[in-house]
């Protein structure tokens, strides 16, 4: 039968105001009890068909879908409504979580413009080391150097007083 038929995607699907899967297949049983109304000859009156409700089987059946009719009708309410309490998490849910994204986007392009100052301060202090390392090496160098000089000029210092020393002995004797 065509009406057990799954039915085609709606043209409206895109629409944030679709109503929700089980609300879609709730109105299936409502079209088939719809249908059945129709083409029954008996009266579709409410009161009427209750009272009939032991009458026959055609009209327990009528009776029996207009019940259910009503039970869809007040499920769909209730699904609506649950449905509705979702969609707006759903939003209040993508708007803060948008927010957290823009928030982080923000701090992600400040800590980037951090990193860069960062590394031109680096860069600069690590030429400046090299400058230091250079000059300390050079002076190590100059102080290793004035140091054999004056260890020579000790060692001829030392050797001339002895010598001297020696000399004024040997004159004094």
């Amino acid at each position: 039968p065509f009406w057990l038929k799954p039915s085609l995607p709606s043209p409206f699907s895109w629409c944030r105001c679709r109503r929700s899967p089980a609300m879609q297949l709730s109105s299936l049983p409502f079209s088939l009890a719809l249908v059945l109304l129709v083409a029954s000859p008996v009266s579709t009156d409410a009161l009427t068909l209750r009272k009939a409700a032991a009458g026959s089987p055609v009209e327990r059946v009528v009776t029996l879908l207009t019940d259910m009719k009503e039970k869809l009708l007040m499920d769909e309410k209730e699904e609506q409504k649950v449905y509705d309490k979702y969609a707006c998490w759903c939003e209040k849910t993508t708007a803060r979580k948008a927010g957290m994204i823009n928030d982080a986007s923000a701090e992600v392009r400040a800590f980037g413009q951090i990193i860069l100052s960062l590394k031109g301060f680096s860069a600069t202090r690590a030429s400046e080391i090299a400058e230091l390392e250079a000059g300390i090496k050079a002076n190590q160098e100059a102080q290793a150097q004035a140091t054999s000089i004056r260890s020579k000029e000790n060692a001829e210092y030392t050797a001339e007083t002895a010598e001297l020393k020696q000399a004024i002995a040997a004159l004094e004797k």
